[in-house]
């Protein structure tokens, strides 16, 4: 019987801890094409960027830049992919220069990020370095979460041990 008592207890800790794990990942963008800091030969005509998590498709855009700031393309989610982790739009660059990408998403766990890289077209220069939620150095956004659900998330665990050993002695009269 304390035996069963104590794997339990166990269980319900590592259940407790492994969901602030699941809490604390945010959706991160993990390619894109074209990619950041990549010199194209040809002109693009649609530029994709790829989440490892679903997106809002009503709170996440892109917007594609040329060295003037004028807008040369746009995008959103791409409603025909099932994990909707996926955003493309199409461009219209017909002069060779550096080209910057600023994205803002809204993971479906609430988590918003934004970024911006930059590729090229045809281009002597130096590409931008990418900067925000792409670029490193990266801010600790798991150890963030943890700060702010790390107590509560505890206290939790902390609850279900105490139940456990109430139960425990209980059963031991």
């Amino acid at each position: 019987m304390q035996r069963r008592i104590a794997r339990a207890a166990a269980l319900a800790v590592a259940l407790t801890l492994a969901s602030a794990a699941v809490a604390t990942a945010h959706v991160e963008l993990t390619a894109s094409t074209p990619e950041a800091g990549e010199n194209l030969d040809t002109a693009p005509t649609e530029v994709t960027l790829t989440f490892d998590g679903e997106l809002d498709s009503e709170a996440s855009t892109f917007a594609v830049s040329d060295a003037d700031g004028h807008e040369v393309g746009t995008g959103s989610v791409d409603l025909t992919v099932a994990d909707r982790n996926v955003m493309i739009g199409e461009v219209t660059i017909t002069e060779p220069g550096v080209y910057t990408v600023a994205y803002g998403v809204l993971g479906v766990d609430g988590h918003e990020i934004e970024g911006e890289f930059s590729f090229g077209f045809a281009v002597d220069e130096e590409i931008p370095e990418a900067e925000g939620d792409e670029g490193d150095p990266q801010p600790d956004t798991a150890m963030a979460a943890w700060d702010a659900n790390g107590p509560a998330l505890l206290g939790a665990a902390l609850l279900v041990a105490a139940g456990l050993l109430t139960i425990r002695r209980r059963a031991l009269r």
